[in-house]
């Protein structure tokens, strides 16, 4: 992450209310320069109500917003400096790709060179070179995308924020955009801020996620924390798939399920005996002691029978049932048909406690 220890945004304790409707719970945010900072959660989190708060399209009900340390609460957008790419592109049809990413600057009275220089630069870093004078109708979906992202960077904002920006294209060119923009990203330094519902899209591209759900931040962190470092049921979920447990810490640092089947808690766990909590295991931290060529000395370990198989080409997700009825899931890469599991086959399973987190309750 290319960034300094200057904050970019600071929101300090902004809300926002649609007549009895709170959207966004009082928030505090801190989005460091240079970083890219992905919003992401669920319909109806908060997420683009955040982001229009910070562009200016949606003036905020309480608290304060600061730009490079200078309030911009109440600031029109136009003063902010901000860039903005948009789901529907927003692009004027009328207008060739060169004429377009030119606007920004025309309304900023730039000179004629310079805007020549600029506009032909922002086109080749968006590889888009050739294409300036075709209309939008003429440019593919991932091609009018490249010119609302040139349109946004021609005028170098402080901050560019990118509102669900890949939503409408397939995976495949979904997939090459993010390429694309984690590069721009890297040649220009500028801030990103960038909305998604796509867990794997924002754990790709994101210096760091904010989870949000219900007008409110869930958890601030690193990809990495996010998925491996859930702090509660909603995290777990909506990141990834999980395998999740609750019950009763009963002595020696165990968890026993309803089921009466019991797991072996990390030892940093912060749990008293006789707590109820709840808990998570990634799939993937699962292994097939055939796999892993016996079994560990400090795995736990487990047998039952397989009660599913889903094929997703490089992976192979399996349920298995053990003997209490509990519901393991864990992810093998794929093998061809005839070595993988089938339903009903016998399985022994091992795990770390030290891959089971311990979830916090939800507010």
């Amino acid at each position: 992450m290319a960034t300094n220890e200057q904050n970019m945004i600071e929101l300090q304790e902004v809300s926002k209310e649609f007549g009895t409707f709170l959207a966004l719970r009082p928030t505090t945010l801190e989005v460091k320069k240079g970083e890219f900072l992905t919003l992401l959660g669920p319909s109806g989190s908060g997420k683009s109500t955040l982001l229009n708060m910070i562009s200016g399209a949606f003036a905020a009900t309480s608290g304060k917003i600061l730009l490079n340390g200078v309030d911009i609460t109440d600031a029109p957008p136009r003063k902010r400096g901000i860039g903005m790419v948009f789901q529907n592109y927003a692009l004027m049809p009328h207008m060739t790709a060169f004429e377009n990413v030119a606007y920004p600057l025309k309304v900023r009275g730039a000179a004629k060179a310079e805007i020549q220089d600029k506009v032909t630069d922002a086109l080749k870093r968006v590889g888009l070179a050739g294409f300036e004078h075709r209309k939008p109708k003429q440019l593919s979906g991932g091609q009018q995308q490249r010119v609302g992202i040139a349109r946004c960077i021609v005028y170098s904002p402080s901050i560019i924020m990118m509102d669900e920006p890949l939503g409408a294209l397939d995976k495949n060119l979904r997939e090459q955009m993010q390429d694309e923009i984690k590069t721009l990203h890297r040649e220009i330094g500028t801030t990103f801020i960038y909305v998604t519902h796509d867990q794997e899209e924002a754990l790709n591209m994101s210096d760091r996620i904010c989870l949000m759900n219900n007008g409110g931040i869930v958890q601030l962190g690193t990809p990495d924390d996010l998925y491996f470092r859930p702090v509660n049921k909603f995290a777990a979920q909506f990141i990834g798939e999980s395998n999740l447990f609750s019950g009763t810490v009963e002595a020696g640092g165990r968890l026993r399920l309803q089921t009466g089947y019991t797991l072996a808690l990390p030892s940093e766990a912060k749990v008293a005996v006789g707590q109820s909590c709840q808990v998570m295991l990634r799939p993937e931290r699962v292994r097939t002691v055939a796999a892993a060529g016996g079994i560990s000395s400090a795995a736990e370990t487990a047998s039952g029978r397989v009660a599913g198989v889903s094929f997703i080409g490089s992976m192979t997700t399996l349920a298995v049932e053990l003997s209490d009825g509990t519901i393991l899931k864990l992810k093998l890469t794929s093998l061809p048909l005839q070595s993988r599991y089938k339903v009903g086959d016998a399985i022994d399973l091992q795990w770390e406690a030290k891959d089971i987190v311990v979830l916090q309750d939800e507010k």
